[in-house]
This record gives structure tokens, C-alpha cells and sequence, in this order.
């Protein structure tokens, strides 16, 4: 885990009682906690924060949980950090004990971040024969009609994606996944 000395410095600003008083850090600890858990409080900005010494206080406590929860860092780490920022034992433990009880919550916002493409899980098709269209006579030729389902990662549930295409336009279709499972067992050696 990585900090910036900027974000050290706010880090060391949330501990200095001279600086950052007990009910100011409480109040810090509360609202970076729920801005670390919540999209909608980072929107609403710094609810109790009034100076900036508070507010730096609260993006290098922020920059803090975050790093720790994307690296699964344990108290010990974090403790460590804490002292070297001269944090008294109160504080420490105060902080630690919030972190473990939302670590799980922000690890999974961490998780809804980014983009992650859905994951076909199965297929069907069917066979189709198009006798006659809205603008031809007769057509007399075969479709496939080709149902995907699709698994969304972010939201745990299932779509189906669903599609006709011709004989070429399949032949094609298969054609370019061969391409892409030979591209990906090259590269898994």
C-alpha cells in the first residue's frame, strides 16, 4: 500500500489533537466511512467538514481506507501507518475498529467500479426458414435465430440477448470465436 506524502501529511493532520479536535475527528471518521461505502454521499460533499485542515484530514483518511481496502491490508499494517503519521493509541484503535466493520462494504464498492463485460453462460439456437418478407415475394431462405444468456457481474443476474442472423452471417460469427480461442490459447502458454 502506497500513500502519497500529500496524503500522509492530511493523514498526520487527522491525528493532531491541536489540529483536528475529538468531535471534528468523529465527525471526520463518520462521513470519509460512509463517503468510502456510499456513491451518493460523495456527491452530497463534506457534510460536517467546515475547515481545511478538516478537509484534508478527510481526503488523505479517504485515500487511507481506500488503498487499505483495495489491498486487503490488515490492522497491523494499518496501525503501522497510523503511528508513523503520530496518531495516539485512542485514535488508532477508534479508526481500526471502524475499518474492520466496513471493510467488507467498501471492498465491494471498490468492486462496482469500473467496467466489467457480461459473461455468456449459454446458447441456444434454433433454425428458422423465411418463406416470404414485407417487401419480396419469396424468399426461401434458412435463418438462425441465436439466444445468448449473458451473466452481469455488477448486478448477479441473468439477460438474454437474443438475435437472427443468415447462414453467412453464423458461418462468420463462428468463424471469428475460433479466431478469438486460438488467440487466447497462444497466449495462455
Amino acid at each position: 500500500m502506497e500513500l502519497s506524502k500529500l496524503a500522509l501529511d492530511a493523514i498526520s493532520t487527522a491525528g493532531n489533537t491541536a489540529e483536528v479536535s475529538d468531535q471534528s475527528y468523529n465527525l471526520i471518521i463518520n462521513d470519509t466511512f460512509e463517503a468510502a461505502t456510499s456513491v451518493k454521499s460523495l456527491k452530497a460533499g463534506y457534510k460536517n467538514i467546515r475547515s481545511s485542515s478538516e478537509k484534508s484530514a478527510h481526503s488523505g483518511l479517504l485515500s487511507l481506507i481506500l488503498e487499505a481496502a483495495k489491498h486487503n491490508v490488515d490492522s497491523s499494517s494499518i496501525s503501522s501507518v497510523l503511528e508513523d503519521c503520530r496518531w495516539d493509541g485512542n485514535r488508532i484503535s477508534s479508526f481500526i475498529n471502524k475499518f474492520q466493520e466496513h471493510k467488507e462494504k467498501i471492498q465491494s464498492a471498490l468492486s462496482m467500479i469500473g467496467k466489467s463485460y457480461n459473461h455468456i453462460v449459454g446458447v441456444q439456437w434454433r433454425q428458422d426458414f423465411r418463406i416470404k418478407s414485407n417487401n419480396c415475394d419469396k424468399i426461401c431462405e434458412p435463418s438462425y435465430i441465436v439466444s445468448l444468456e449473458a451473466w452481469n457481474p455488477h448486478t448477479n443476474s441473468a439477460e438474454d440477448i437474443t438475435f437472427s442472423c443468415t447462414m453467412e452471417q453464423l458461418e462468420d460469427l463462428v468463424l471469428k470465436l475460433k479466431d478469438a480461442t486460438k488467440c487466447i490459447e497462444r497466449n495462455a502458454v
